[in-house]
């Protein structure tokens, strides 16, 4: 219940905003992207948090835009500890070894103009998945062939800062993001169930307005 109110808030949120930009639209159309890059941490919710601790994650994106509306590629991933042991199949995946948490998404979202920030609510889908990390992997054949992945929902929200009248060489623009993800792993049994929070310092690096 509590998803899909946040989903619904979530759309009502791009609707308007999208209302609200196709009434100021000029009569040319104007095209963009973007390219960014972002550091900072995973948080595991539920199950998921039984099994795996926080760890540091990395993303990027691309990102293409009509006015304020954009349509977002993302991906990432996050190193994390194993908190609690994972049976696999006769062997299991011991507490204190390394996982890796990736995903890769697609997403449409708006952006709002506070001026100099910009916030940009955004929701879509992302495959994700789980596995051991190499290391980890290595030390166990029953390990090596373990994936975990299945598809979900992602919903997020950013605010940046235009850096566009500043001197900060390439760097356009510089904000935080957070994301919440929603995977449905394919794997039986409920210690894979729970959701994942993306909190990440963001950098874009590269703006282009299309001819």
């Amino acid at each position: 219940m509590k998803r899909k109110i946040t989903l619904l808030l979530l759309s009502a949120l791009l609707v308007s905003g999208m209302a609200n930009a196709q009434h100021g639209f000029k009569s040319e159309p104007i095209w963009a992207y973007s390219w960014g890059v972002g550091m900072g941490t995973m948080v595991p919710q539920g199950n998921l948090a039984t099994h795996f601790n926080p760890g540091f994650a990395l993303d990027t994106e691309v990102g293409g835009y009509y006015h304020d509306l954009f349509l977002m590629v993302n991906g990432g991933f996050s190193t994390s500890k194993i908190a609690k042991d994972i049976p696999v199949g006769e062997s299991r995946w011991p507490a204190g070894t390394g996982s890796i948490h990736a995903f890769i998404g697609t997403n449409l979202g708006m952006n709002f103009d506070v001026d100099p920030f910009i916030i940009y609510p955004f929701a879509g889908v992302a495959y994700n998945f789980i596995e051991p990390n190499l290391e980890t992997a290595n030390s166990n054949p029953a390990l090596g062939t373990l994936k975990v992945n299945g598809m979900g929902l992602n919903l997020g929200i950013g605010l940046d800062y235009d850096t566009t009248g500043e001197s900060i060489g390439p760097i356009r623009k510089i904000g935080f993001r957070y994301q919440c993800q929603f995977p449905s792993y394919k794997e039986e049994g409920s210690m894979f169930d729970g959701t994942t929070h993306w909190i990440t310092l963001r950098f874009m690096i590269g703006s282009y307005i299309i001819p």
